[in-house]
């Protein structure tokens, strides 16, 4: 059942993102910064996982499936009542860099610098949300330290 509800999620996800070269989509995105928020928790949990896994055509495929949701959330949300830049430029400073390297260690099937450049991920996502007040913490599930 809860395999089920991650593949449907998913599936979604996948739609939305396959139309992300039309500005149409970011119009249509009824969801607010939160729920998009939700739907990025799921791209990043499962991420970390793969990448854990050493799986890295599954990892790339979420990794470029959150990426393309990002660009969704960075065209929409160009402001926002805890925002105090648009979403853009938080992608564009914090999240970029390490999704391009965590796309061409995957590409490279280097899963230490998979791992380093999640994990930094990770940490650029909760600065973010300590910034601006967000009682979220992102989990680096990466890690064997992370929750079973």
């Amino acid at each position: 059942m809860k395999q089920a509800f991650i593949i449907s999620l998913l599936a979604g996800a996948a739609f939305v993102c396959s139309r992300c070269g039309n500005d149409a989509v970011a119009v249509n995105n009824m969801k607010d910064l939160d729920e998009n928020m939700l739907d990025m928790m799921t791209y990043h949990d499962n991420l970390g996982r793969y990448i854990k896994q050493g799986d890295a055509d599954y990892a790339l495929w979420l990794l470029n499936g959150m990426d393309s949701s990002l660009q969704v959330i960075a065209q929409k949300f160009t402001a926002h009542r805890k925002l105090t830049d648009p979403f853009s430029t938080s992608y564009k400073k914090m999240l970029r860099p390490s999704i391009k390297g965590m796309r061409g260690a995957l590409q490279q099937n280097n899963f230490e610098e998979a791992k380093a450049n999640y994990r930094l991920l990770t940490k650029k996502c909760n600065g973010c949300h300590i910034d601006h007040d967000v009682d979220e913490n992102v989990v680096d599930w990466s890690s064997n330290d992370s929750y079973k």
